[in-house]
């Protein structure tokens, strides 16, 4: 993969949950258009794997959460705080971020409240900077959006390289999880976000070049003695390296990269057997996803 590919996705972080393990980090994938990049979700270390691709910030033009869980969303005010300003090629025109809005069940912020209380907290700092330097002030350029979907796909963004379509995909007990299609004039790549196997996902990922889907491998947490709640709860939430491949066959995908990978340690269940059991149910190209990992469609 080059700069010179129109179409380009990059695993930044490929790990499962909250808690840090070694060789993945929090989720986050790059579609790149041109010199243009989309970017869905940023979890922890999303903005170090964003520099160690070789991408620039000032690039960046959307950003997508997929759903406000703490490892899809613990970067996304580092994109602005961080990587702000003209200097070092960072953030110096407004960014969209879209995500899912509050939760009505206990008023809890949705994506837009999560950036604009953010932000605030980190007010001194911000203000330091504007004194110091020339540069817009980063409420004005994380340009925050709630949005609400339903299980058939919409737009929900759309500029002169891609139209974006999202739809509701099943992740409870949340109220509201996202998974999304990214079409360009170059290919099509689909992104489950976290969910159980969902008949939506194939929906959005109908022909797509790329579909980005997460696992889990509910014997390797059986194994370490999880309750019976918990794994129940993982059962109904994510979906099992069998049912991405059937969702990836449904389809018609001519590709399935696997990330949010669950356990997240490469030790924990080797390439092979992750790919062993997807290519059960699946006759395409498997990709198992580390950090860093580069593909371009048709490649």
């Amino acid at each position: 993969m080059n700069a010179s590919d129109p179409l380009r996705v990059v695993l930044l972080g490929t790990a499962a949950g909250p808690h840090p393990a070694p060789g993945r980090h929090g989720v986050a994938t790059a579609v790149v258009v041109g010199e243009r990049v989309y970017l869905v979700d940023a979890g922890h270390a999303a903005l170090r794997r964003y520099a160690q691709a070789g991408l620039a910030l000032r690039d960046l033009r959307a950003v997508f959460v997929t759903h406000l869980h703490s490892d899809h969303v613990a970067d996304l005010l580092n994109l602005f705080l961080l990587g702000w300003g003209p200097a070092n090629r960072g953030v110096d025109q407004p960014v969209r971020v879209l995500g899912p809005g509050p939760d009505p069940r206990d008023q809890a912020p949705g994506t837009a409240g999560l950036v604009h209380h953010g932000l605030r907290a980190f007010g001194q700092d911000i203000g330091v900077r504007l004194r110091t330097s020339p540069r817009t002030h980063p409420a004005r350029l994380a340009d925050a959006v709630d949005v609400t979907a339903g299980t058939e796909p919409a737009v929900v963004f759309e500029d002169d390289r891609v139209r974006v379509l999202a739809a509701a995909v099943p992740h409870p007990p949340l109220h509201l999880a996202l998974g999304f299609r990214i079409e360009t004039e170059h290919g099509v790549v689909a992104l489950s976000g976290d969910t159980a196997r969902s008949d939506v996902v194939a929906t959005l990922a109908a022909d797509a070049d790329v579909l980005v889907h997460e696992v889990m491998d509910p014997a390797h947490y059986r194994a370490l003695g999880y309750s019976a709640e918990l794994l129940d709860f993982l059962a109904s939430s994510h979906t099992s390296p069998g049912e991405v491949g059937q969702v990836a066959a449904a389809s018609g995908a001519s590709c399935v990269a696997l990330s949010h990978i669950g356990p997240p340690d490469p030790r924990a269940v080797r390439d092979d057997d992750w790919e062993r059991r997807v290519r059960a149910r699946f006759g395409g190209r498997i990709v198992v996803g580390h950090d860093l990992t580069r593909i371009v469609p048709g490649r």
